[in-house]
């Protein structure tokens, strides 16, 4: 039995703790707050909750998974279910409402947008890089370069970037979707690797899943399974570093003293000292987000819109009413939408902004892409020491499944007690 630490109680430490106490270790999960659950809680105002990030999913095996291996299946805990799709708003006034988890209907909405389909066949490209990458990135801990053999690399074709994918898609409006894919995130297509694109095979053939209520009713399935696993929880406990032996870890330094650890899973959004931070990345910095709530007879929307203006801006739907609009222009963000004819601005019942500056107190964000290197870059490649990252912080990635990846594979390393 390790003595295991994670630190951080968002989703990332969540279920990293929820796996790794059912292998039967130790398990101490800190968080500095006064409440787990972390960004998967939304912010609320006025009994009301708007969600921090998009509330859709791909991979609904992930969640699965997680629980399974956690202890009570999520049937038993939670609902999901899928979301027929995305709608893109394009410049031009018309409009793509994108299924999902389905080729057949895919390729007839963009037929009967574009009159072709060069959509499709680019989608069809993609299951052998999301094969390597599954295999040699997400089902075990990645080690770094070495992991890929030079089949499996050229497979990746990792100089090629999302700026050149983008122009083999004949109509401009398809070519737009996939650049503003990365855009929306503050990337320059020019500079992310075309394997990230696999993302979009990902939802076509996964779909796109919510869970029903909202993802606090994750946060509070996850903090029972905490409970329910016995997992030491101390809430109130800010970490800000390391006890190390040489190269291996022996504690986590808090406000409170050294907890001792044989293995430690940083999940914090902070850098533990006394270890270098990383030189070669550059912190994301969060688009800012303007928080409105409409009343009964507004329009009509998807839960999950991308409008392809410039810069591109979206919004997304948690409590009924409740939208989330991140966007990066000076201009207000509802001008913009009206421009693009979703109107919303005799609707707003309740509306706030939070800035990028005060959205960094609230988490890391990622790095910004700087070519593939990047991918290799981030922290949780290369793990030593008995210490793991995982998070918005460290690869694969933020996203709910791309987190549920990494903690799989850093259980799967560490192995029953």
């Amino acid at each position: 039995m390790a003595r295991v630490v994670v630190v951080g109680g968002g989703f990332a430490g969540l279920s990293a703790a929820g796996r790794l106490a059912k292998l039967r270790h130790d398990v101490v999960l800190l968080e500095a707050s006064d409440r787990l659950g972390g960004r998967l809680r939304g912010v609320e105002r006025d009994g009301h909750r708007w969600a921090v990030h998009p509330e859709t999913f791909t991979l609904p095996g992930v969640l699965r998974d997680l629980f399974r291996k956690s202890g009570r299946t999520i049937d038993r805990v939670l609902e999901i279910e899928t979301v027929p799709g995305r709608r893109h708003v394009f410049d031009d006034g018309t409009v793509l409402d994108l299924p999902m988890g389905t080729r057949g209907a895919q390729h007839d909405a963009v037929v009967a947008l574009t009159g072709s389909d060069d959509w499709s066949p680019y989608l069809d490209t993609l299951p052998t890089p999301w094969d390597v990458i599954r295999r040699q990135a997400l089902d075990q801990v990645l080690t770094g370069r070495d992991a890929f053999t030079r089949e499996q690399w050229r497979a990746l074709q990792p100089r090629r970037t999302v700026q050149r994918a983008a122009k083999g898609l004949g109509d401009p409006r398809l070519a737009t979707l996939l650049r503003d894919a990365v855009r929306v995130h503050g990337d320059d297509p020019r500079r992310v690797p075309a394997f990230t694109t696999v993302q979009h095979y990902l939802e076509r053939n996964f779909g796109l899943w919510h869970v029903v209520g909202g993802r606090g009713v994750l946060a509070d399935g996850l903090t029972t399974r905490m409970q329910e696993r016995r997992v030491d929880v101390r809430l109130g406990t800010r970490a800000s570093g390391l006890e190390l032996e040489g190269e291996q870890v022996r504690g986590v330094v808090t406000d409170d003293g050294t907890v001792p650890a044989d293995v430690v899973v940083w999940c914090a959004p902070t850098w533990p000292a006394p270890l270098p931070e990383p030189r070669r990345l550059l912190p994301a910095a969060p688009a800012r987000q303007t928080y409105v709530r409409l009343g009964p007879d507004a329009p009509a929307l998807v839960q999950d819109v991308l409008v392809h203006a410039d810069p591109p801006l979206r919004m997304w739907e948690a409590d009924p009413g409740c939208w989330t609009i991140e966007h990066t222009r000076s201009e207000d963000p509802l001008v913009t939408l009206a421009r693009h004819r979703i109107d919303l601005r005799d609707h707003v019942v309740d509306r706030w902004e939070a800035s990028p500056r005060e959205l960094v107190t609230e988490g890391h964000w990622g790095w910004q892409w700087q070519g593939w290197r990047t991918a290799l870059a981030r922290p949780g490649v290369g793990p030593r020491g008995g210490l793991f990252h995982a998070g918005a912080h460290a690869h694969p990635g933020g996203s709910l499944e791309m987190v549920g990846e990494a903690t799989a594979a850093i259980a799967a390393a560490v192995g029953k007690a």
